[in-house]
């Protein structure tokens, strides 16, 4: 296999991490950014059903729900089982790298009540998502598996930070801030694994 996997990942690790940081720097020093107050009442729902489905959803973003969906990608997946302690590093670091980034950057949720960029549900559906898309890259489905494993791991992170809004929880910057957290814990995790593998491609092809 090229180089392109490695340099792939460590392409979405920096250019997230960069938008990541910038866009920590300007929450930082503006407070609410000026789209925040628009995009979240674009965001809000006044559906009663909605509201309830959005309360299951949140969910998503929470260990009782990650957990087990770690767990069963690593039954799963050869792939995931390889270096599953990385994926765990990943899943467990960026939550606790979102704590730290939460004090540093000092904004306060919507309801005023705590700290909240970024967000911390936004960040663990986003990093297990990233995760998912890497591993099931690696295991060579079809491309309409593939696909469709992309299109479902970005629609549980998207619903997942739908649902922060939602709830009157975080702003939509706290939601994106979590996005790009978690895409860049899990895109370092892939970077490192996929240098690691690819350096071994030619072994592999010759047995």
């Amino acid at each position: 296999m090229s180089s392109s996997g490695p340099a792939r990942w460590r392409t979405v690790c920096l250019v997230s991490l960069g938008l990541f940081g910038g866009l920590g720097l300007a929450v930082s020093a503006t407070g609410v950014l000026p789209g925040d107050t628009f995009l979240g009442g674009e965001l809000a729902v006044n559906d009663t059903s909605v509201a309830g489905l959005m309360r299951w959803v949140n969910y998503g973003g929470r260990a009782q729900v990650l957990v087990p969906g770690t767990i069963l990608l690593l039954w799963l997946s050869s792939v995931a089982r390889r270096h599953w302690w990385l994926w765990c590093v990943a899943l467990i670091g960026a939550p606790l790298a979102q704590n730290v980034v939460k004090f540093l950057v000092g904004r306060t949720r919507p309801d005023g009540a705590s700290l909240g960029f970024p967000s911390g549900h936004a960040t663990a559906a986003a990093t297990f998502s990233a995760v998912l898309i890497y591993v099931a890259s690696r295991e060579r489905p079809s491309r309409w598996q593939r696909w469709g494993v992309v299109a479902l791991a970005v629609c549980f992170m998207l619903a997942v930070g739908w649902a922060r809004i939602v709830r009157h929880a975080h702003w939509p910057s706290d939601v994106l801030g979590g996005f790009l957290l978690g895409i860049c814990c899990a895109a370092a995790a892939a970077w490192w694994e996929t240098s690691r593998s690819d350096a071994g491609a030619p072994s592999r092809e010759t047995r």
